[in-house]
C-alpha cells in the first residue's frame, strides 16, 4: 500500500495550506476506500494540529458511519469552533443528534439551521418532522414532512406522514396522500410509492384496486405476501400459494408467510404440510395469537383434541378477550365430553364477541344437541341473524351457506312463530 502524503512544514517563503489534500480525502471516500481515507485524515489533523476544518468534518462522518455517535459528534463540533455557523457542519450536527436518538437536541439544531436558510431545504423540512414525528408532536410534524414534499416529493416524507395519518386512524387521509402522489407522477417518490399505496388500499379492503398495484411488485416480499392474502381470501389457493412461493425465496423467515402456506394447505386438506408450515410459523413467532389459533384449529380439525387445547389454551392467555377462541375451546371440551366446561366456554364467547355469526350459531348448535332449549335456541338464531345483517351491511362480506343451511335446520327442528320469521328472512 502506497504511503498517504503528510503536509510538511512549509519552506521558506511558501506557505502550504492544511486543505491542500481535501481533494483526495474525498476521493478516498467516494470510492469507499475507509482505511486509506482514516490514514490521510489522521495525517493531515496531525499536520495542522487538529485544526484543519474538511478533515474534521470527513472524520465525523465516518465514525458516525460505523456507529460512533459520540466520537463523530466531538469532531462536528470542533469544526463548529473553527468554523461557527457553518450550515453543512450544522447539518452533520443535527443528523448524528438524530440518529443518536436525541431528538430535542436534533430538533433544536434544526430549528437554528432552518432560521438561517435562504431558500427551501427538503432535507431540513424532513428532519425536523421526523423528530417532531417521535416527540408525538404529530400536527407539527405534519406540517413539516407537507412542506418538505412541497419542495421535493421523496418518498421517505410519503412513509413518515403515512406512519403518522395511520396512528391517528385516518385511513382515508393516508390513501388520499398516496393516491394523489401517484396521480402527480412523483417518480422521486421511488418504487416504494406503488407499494405503500396497494398495501393501504387492501388494509381498506380495496381489495381489486390493490392487487392492481401489488401485482406490479414481483421482487418485494411485502408485496407478494399482500396479494397472495387477497388471492386467498377470494379462495384462489392455488394462485396464492403461486405468491407465497416467489415470497418464500425473498423473505424464508416471515411468520405471517408460512402460517398463510399452512391455512392455504388446510383448505386444501393438505393436513400433514399445513401443520408443518404452522409449527414453523410459530417457531419464528411463537407468541403470535393468530398462529396459535390456526394451530388450535387445524389439530381440531384432525381430532387430536389434546393438541388442539394446548395451543388455544396458550391463546386465551395471551389475548383472553376473544371471542373466537373460547368458541374453539369450548368446541375442544364438548368433544371431551365436558359438557358443563363446554356451555360456560360457549356463553363466555358469545359474551365478549357481539359480532361473529359463527358464535350465535354454535351455541345454538350446543343446545341442540345437549339441552334442547328451545327458548335458547331462538334466541341465538335472531342474535345469529342480526349479527349476519350487521356483517353484511358494515363489510360487505356474506356469511357461508353452509352456516346458513345450518340455521334453517335448527329452525326446523325447533318450530316456533319467532323461529319461522328467522328462517323466512333469511331465505330472502
Amino acid at each position: 500500500m502506497e504511503a498517504e502524503p503528510v503536509s510538511r512544514p512549509s519552506r521558506k517563503g511558501v506557505l502550504l495550506s492544511f486543505d491542500t489534500y481535501n481533494w483526495l480525502i474525498h476521493l478516498r471516500y467516494t470510492r469507499k476506500e475507509t482505511q486509506q481515507c482514516k490514514v490521510l485524515i489522521g495525517n493531515q489533523l496531525s499536520a495542522s494540529r487538529g485544526m484543519a476544518y474538511f478533515p474534521n468534518m470527513m472524520q465525523g462522518i465516518i465514525l458516525r458511519q460505523e456507529g460512533k455517535m459520540q466520537e463523530s459528534l466531538d469532531f462536528f463540533q470542533a469544526c463548529q469552533l473553527y468554523n461557527p455557523g457553518h450550515l453543512e457542519n450544522l447539518k452533520q450536527i443535527a443528523k448524528s443528534w438524530l440518529l443518536a436518538g436525541r431528538h430535542e437536541a436534533a430538533l433544536e439544531t434544526y430549528v437554528d439551521i432552518e432560521s438561517a436558510l435562504q431558500k427551501p431545504d427538503w432535507e431540513i423540512y424532513h428532519n425536523i418532522g421526523v423528530c417532531l414525528y417521535y416527540m408525538k408532536q404529530y400536527a407539527k410534524a405534519k406540517e413539516y414532512l407537507r412542506r418538505a414534499i412541497e419542495v421535493s416529493s421523496q418518498g421517505e416524507s410519503y412513509q413518515v406522514l403515512k406512519n403518522i395519518l395511520l396512528l391517528e386512524n385516518d385511513l382515508d387521509g393516508a390513501l388520499e396522500l398516496f393516491s394523489a402522489a401517484e396521480k402527480s407522477n412523483a417518480d422521486s417518490a421511488g418504487p416504494g410509492l406503488t407499494l405503500s399505496l396497494g398495501l393501504l388500499l387492501a388494509k381498506a379492503r380495496h381489495r381489486n384496486d390493490a392487487l392492481q398495484r401489488l401485482m406490479m411488485e414481483t421482487k418485494n416480499g411485502a408485496a407478494l405476501l399482500a396479494a397472495g392474502c387477497i388471492m386467498q381470501e377470494r379462495n384462489d389457493v392455488n394462485a396464492a400459494l403461486a405468491r407465497y412461493k416467489l415470497a418464500s425465496h425473498l423473505m424464508p423467515e416471515s411468520a405471517a408467510l408460512w402460517n398463510n402456506v399452512g391455512m392455504c394447505f388446510l383448505k386444501k386438506q393438505k393436513f400433514v404440510a399445513a401443520v408443518c408450515c404452522l409449527k414453523r410459523a410459530n417457531y419464528l413467532a411463537p407468541f403470535d395469537h393468530k398462529i396459535l389459533y390456526n394451530l388450535g384449529l387445524i389439530h381440531l380439525v384432525m381430532q387430536q383434541l389434546a393438541s388442539a387445547f394446548h395451543f388455544l389454551s396458550a391463546w386465551v392467555n395471551q389475548s383472553p378477550y376473544r371471542g373466537q377462541t373460547y368458541m374453539l375451546l369450548a368446541v375442544v371440551m364438548w368433544n371431551l365430553g365436558s359438557v358443563e366446561a363446554a356451555k360456560v366456554l360457549f356463553e363466555q364467547a358469545a359474551r365478549i364477541d357481539q359480532k361473529d355469526p359463527l358464535v350465535a350459531l354454535n351455541l345454538a348448535i350446543f343446545v341442540h344437541n345437549t339441552t334442547k332449549d328451545t327458548d335458547l335456541i331462538s334466541s341465538q338464531l335472531r342474535d345469529f341473524q342480526e349479527r349476519m345483517q350487521n356483517l353484511q351491511q358494515t363489510t360487505g362480506e356474506f356469511v357461508d351457506d353452509e352456516l346458513v343451511r345450518a340455521a334453517h335446520f335448527l329452525a326446523d327442528r325447533h318450530p316456533r312463530e319467532d323461529n319461522r320469521i328467522v328462517e323466512e328472512e333469511m331465505i330472502i
